[in-house]
């Protein structure tokens, strides 16, 4: 504990601060939103548009967010991610979900989300250091995911008990107490400007497989599969305990993550983690139940840490090496690439067939995916 308290000071302890705030909203929201799109439309169509439409607005916004943050500072694409985030919760509260809506949130959201994730990528490499990043990986993980592991529970409870009013104002109260945090670290900016054609540098462009991957992944595992438990499981309680058994994978990988980086090599320990997060995707095709869908959660989360924390390294590493703008604006790129492939998909199968199959498609086009992250971090690496 002394040891993870000493590493927790000046910006890298305000970064985890700000993270924990901020995936507490964040953790909620990324489950509810369709979730709420779907209870007031009764049709799949709707949050699998609203998927659609947040990921083409990741994927086009990808450059233009980083520009922004290159030029005016890592801080202020914490503060520049507000004005995008509050907005999109206020017309979730005050709006009923018409695809006109549902769209014009998924723009906001999706583009508010990219400034808090490319803006926190960028600091973490300014503030971690090579020779401990495995380690620092994992402390930026721990207790952040404290926030993600209730943000989802607080949504169940208040959404079933409130409704979804009362989620969405306490997601909105979280983001903005996450703006204290944000507001001390120090401001830091580059001078070199960044290139539209170095996004698409070679050495980004053999990461592009795994960055589309865990694209694909993230959807399947966090709001495809939330709601799926919402419609064929036990309403929003349980979508909300769902994810955070997930979270408590995550946690419990992360307090171990050190431990194994010191005995196995990343290559290895991120093709044992995908293999497995690979076999759990293609388990919730038959998940009937609570239990089996808690159950399968943690298993997924375990999985998931396990591949991620080296991978997330690994990233850092790259940035590092090459040029750090361009690679996570890439990272971003591809990632939304992948979420928007996922999303079409669902939309597709649901066109042509039912609800059912619609998920399944998605569990075993993840599992799927997997196999490709796996081949493309050989490559990469």
């Amino acid at each position: 504990m002394k040891e993870y308290l000493s590493k927790i000071k000046g910006d890298f302890g305000k970064l985890i601060a700000y993270e924990f705030f901020k995936n507490f909203a964040i953790s909620m929201l990324g489950i509810f939103i369709p979730i709420l799109i779907y209870s007031e439309t009764g049709d799949l169509r709707m949050p699998a548009i609203y998927l659609i439409g947040s990921a083409l607005a990741g994927s086009l916004a990808a450059f233009p967010v980083m520009k922004i943050i290159n030029h005016y500072g890592f801080r202020s694409g914490l503060y520049i991610s507000y004005i995008f985030l509050m907005p999109a919760i206020v017309m979730m509260y005050f709006l009923n979900p018409t695809i006109y809506t549902t769209l014009t949130v998924a723009v906001l959201y999706s583009i508010g989300a990219d400034f808090h994730a490319e803006s926190r990528n960028i600091e973490f490499v300014e503030d971690s250091t090579r020779e401990n990043r495995d380690m620092e990986t994992a402390y930026l993980m721990a207790l952040p995911n404290i926030g993600r592991l209730f943000g989802p529970i607080a949504g169940g409870i208040a959404s079933t008990l409130g409704g979804f009013q009362t989620m969405l104002a306490i997601a909105f109260t979280s983001v903005l107490i996450s703006i204290i945090p944000a507001s001390s670290i120090k401001m830091k900016s580059k001078t070199t400007d960044v290139q539209w054609r170095s996004m698409l540098n070679r050495e980004y462009l053999k990461f592009a497989p795994v960055f589309a991957s865990r694209g694909a992944q993230a959807y399947a595992s966090v709001a495809i599969f939330s709601l799926f438990t919402y419609i064929f499981i036990a309403g929003s309680i349980s979508s909300g305990l769902v994810r955070s058994f997930d979270i408590v994978g995550f946690m419990i990988m992360a307090y171990f993550s050190g431990y194994i980086s010191s005995k196995y090599s990343r290559g290895k320990i991120i093709f044992t983690g995908a293999s497995l997060a690979g076999i759990v995707y293609l388990i919730r095709i038959g998940v009937s139940d609570p239990i089996e869908a808690f159950v399968v959660s943690v298993a997924g989360g375990l999985a998931f840490k396990l591949y991620d924390i080296p991978l997330f390294s690994e990233y850092a590493d790259g940035a590092e090496d090459n040029e750090e703008r361009s690679f996570y604006a890439s990272k971003k790129l591809f990632n939304s690439l992948g979420k928007l492939v996922t999303s079409v998909l669902f939309l597709t199968v649901f066109t042509l067939s039912t609800e059912r199959t619609a998920f399944n498609t998605v569990f075993i086009f993840a599992g799927v995916s997997t196999a490709i992250m796996i081949f493309g971090e050989r490559i990469s690496g």
